[in-house]
C-alpha cells in the first residue's frame, strides 16, 4: 500500500489530497483489522467481574493482573518448557535431514534419481488425517505414545517434502565450477556440502527454520493424538483441556484472552524480529520455485 501512496505524490496539486486519502484509508484498514487484538488486549487487563458487564466497554475500570499471574503459573512454563523442547529438537534435525536429502537430488547421480523425487514429493498430496491412525498404531506398537517421539523423531527421514524440494532448487542454483574448485583441492561429498553448499543456504534455511518454530508452536492435532499425560502437555494443548470448561478457571475471560495474548504474542515477535529475513527468503523462495 506504501508503495501505491508513493505514486499518488505526483497526482494531483490540491494540496496532496490525495496522498492523506489513501493513509487514511490505511489507518482506517489497520484499525480494522487489529481492533479484535487490541480488544483481546485489553480484556486481558480486565477483572473477571466486569467481563461480562453490559453494555460492553473496550476499556477495562479497573486494572487486574490476575490473568498474567494465571498465565504465568508454574503449571503454565512446565507447557512452554514441553513446548520449547519439542521445537528446539525440530530445528535442529529437520535442516539437517532436509538438506542432506535435498543434496542427494541436486548434485549427486544414481540410477532412479528423478523417479524417488517425484514419489517424495507425491506425499505433499496425502491429507494429514489419512495418515493418523496408521501413525498412530505404529507408535503405539513402538511404544512411544506419551513420549515426544513422534513429534520430532520422524523428521530424522527427510523433513518433509516441501522442505527438501525448496532446498533442492537452491542447490541447484549454485554454479558448478564452486563445486569442482572445492573437489580439485581435495573435497569429498561431505565437505562440498558443509562446507561449500550450506553456507550459500543460509537465507533459505532462515525460512525453513521459521517455518519449523511456528508449525511446532501453533501444533495441536499431533501433541492431541500422541501426548496423554498432563506433565508432557505442550502450550496450545495444555491451553485446550484448562479452558474448555472443565476448570474453575474456564469462566476466566481475562485468563483465556492473557493467554492468548502471549500465543500470538512470540509469533509476532519473531515476525517483526527477522522481518528482513523473512523477506529476502520469501524472495528467494520464489525464485527458486520458478526455477
Amino acid at each position: 500500500m506504501f508503495k501505491i501512496c508513493r505514486k499518488w505524490r505526483g497526482v494531483g496539486k490540491i494540496g496532496g489530497v490525495p496522498l492523506i486519502l489513501m493513509y487514511v484509508l490505511i489507518a482506517l484498514l489497520a484499525v480494522f483489522f487489529l481492533f479484535p487484538y487490541l480488544f483481546m488486549l485489553a480484556k486481558s487487563f480486565t477483572p473477571d467481574s466486569e467481563c461480562f458487564d453490559l453494555p460492553v466497554t473496550f476499556f477495562p475500570k479497573h486494572f487486574s493482573w490476575d490473568g498474567y499471574r494465571q498465565a504465568f503459573s508454574s503449571e503454565m512454563l512446565l507447557y512452554l518448557k514441553n513446548t520449547m523442547i519439542i521445537i528446539v529438537l525440530n530445528m535442529i534435525v529437520v535442516p539437517i535431514s532436509a538438506s542432506l536429502c535435498a543434496f542427494g537430488f541436486a548434485k549427486m547421480r544414481f540410477p532412479g534419481r528423478n523417479a524417488i523425487f517425484a514419489v517424495m514429493m507425491a506425499t505433499v498430496m496425502l491429507p494429514g488425517p489419512v495418515l493418523s491412525i496408521p501413525l498412530y498404531v505404529m507408535y503405539v506398537k513402538l511404544n512411544w505414545i506419551n513420549t515426544f517421539y513422534p513429534l520430532w523423531v520422524p523428521n530424522l527421514f527427510g523433513g518433509g517434502a516441501m522442505n527438501i524440494f525448496l532446498l533442492r532448487q537452491f542447490m541447484r542454483g549454485v554454479p558448478k565450477d564452486i563445486e569442482n574448485a572445492a573437489k580439485i583441492d581435495g573435497a569429498n561429498a561431505f565437505l562440498v556440502y558443509w562446507k561449500i553448499i550450506m553456507p550459500m543456504c543460509v537465507p533459505i534455511l532462515m525460512y525453513i527454520l521459521i517455518g519449523i518454530f511456528l508449525g511446532t508452536w501453533n501444533d495441536f492435532s499431533g501433541p492431541l493424538i500422541f501426548i496423554r499425560e498432563k506433565s508432557k502437555y505442550t502450550l496450545g494443548l495444555g491451553l485446550y483441556y484448562k479452558f474448555t470448561g472443565q476448570d474453575v478457571e474456564a469462566n476466566m475471560i481475562n485468563i483465556r484472552t492473557a493467554v492468548g495474548f502471549i500465543m500470538t504474542l512470540v509469533p509476532a515477535a519473531l515476525y517483526f524480529g527477522f522481518q528482513k529475513q523473512i523477506e529476502q527468503s520469501i524472495n528467494l523462495t520464489g525464485a527458486a520455485q520458478k526455477g
